[in-house]
């Protein structure tokens, strides 16, 4: 009934069908056109070639697409794109494109496989744990729209303001010490540094004050950030400063994937003015 094939000679325009169908009724909006598909491979590393496609008489109704690279110390898949059209669900469709992904994989001695997971979506956590997988660490997913939540925030030094500086993420990163991450928190597989590096022109760091007052922010073009520095209470004035000044640069703004573990961070970033828009789950299986 249902053929499995990678999607290496898949058009982006198919693509970009099969993803809207799959998300028509997601919890968070996801609707992607081609170029979006394109940019988005890119920029997530996706391997075509370890990338793989569900077909209905030629017609491609589901999507298993990975990212290949190493984390952790080891080569490892990560699930970048994920999706079964509505009319081919209950058909046990996915666990069998699963399974096809899984021994491809494996041939490619692809040891773990990761992937993130919405934490209210329990249908999906449910057929991953049968999978195999376990939870690793929680995301909170946070946003914050000039229109309804304006950035606020009492400084402790009302008089003392906090300047901020701007530049390309690629200059800062050969100007500055930096070894691997900016943030201290482990960032998640598509927030790290090298997987910015795909796109670092998209890049930009903001940041504000100095040694244990320091603050840093990493956002794109389209107002996402994906690691933030934080150190300490000390530098609350400076993370708002920076916050302040990118809220100007931007209607809205959203922060991707802050372990739940870093609760003195969630909390400020609360008081600033962020909401909470979802919590997901990095899960592992292992191959």
């Amino acid at each position: 009934m249902y053929k499995f094939n990678n999607i290496e000679n898949v058009s982006f325009d198919d693509l970009a069908t099969t993803w809207n169908s799959a998300f028509s009724d997601y919890i968070v909006p996801m609707k992607m056109n081609s170029e979006d598909i394109e940019v988005y491979f890119k920029v997530t590393g996706v391997d075509r070639t370890h990338s793989y496609g569900a077909f209905y008489q030629d017609t491609l109704v589901g999507l298993l697409i990975n990212s290949v690279d190493t984390f952790r110390g080891e080569k490892v898949a990560y699930d970048a794109m994920t999706g079964i059209v509505p009319e081919h669900r209950g058909k046990k469709l996915f666990s069998q494109l699963f399974e096809f992904t899984k021994n491809s994989l494996t041939e490619s001695y692809i040891k773990h496989y990761y992937l993130e997971v919405i934490t209210t979506n329990e249908k999906a956590y449910s057929i991953y744990k049968k999978k195999g997988g376990r939870v690793d660490r929680e995301f909170t997913f946070l946003e914050s729209n000039n229109s309804n939540s304006p950035l606020k925030y009492e400084t402790t030094d009302p008089s003392e303001k906090k300047e901020v500086s701007v530049m390309s993420l690629s200059e800062y990163l050969l100007t500055s010490s930096m070894k691997t991450e900016l943030a201290i928190y482990e960032p998640s597989f598509a927030n790290r540094i090298s997987a910015l590096n795909r796109n670092i022109d998209n890049y930009q760091i903001a940041f504000a004050g100095a040694d244990k007052e320091k603050s840093a922010v990493i956002f794109n073009k389209q107002g996402v950030i994906p690691q933030i520095l934080w150190i300490s209470k000390e530098s609350n004035d400076s993370l708002f400063a920076v916050f302040k000044y990118l809220s100007g640069q931007f209607e809205k703004l959203r922060i991707s994937n802050i372990p739940i573990t870093e609760t003195q961070l969630i909390e400020n970033l609360l008081i600033f003015g962020f909401k909470v828009l979802v919590n997901q789950y990095e899960m592992s299986i292992k191959l």
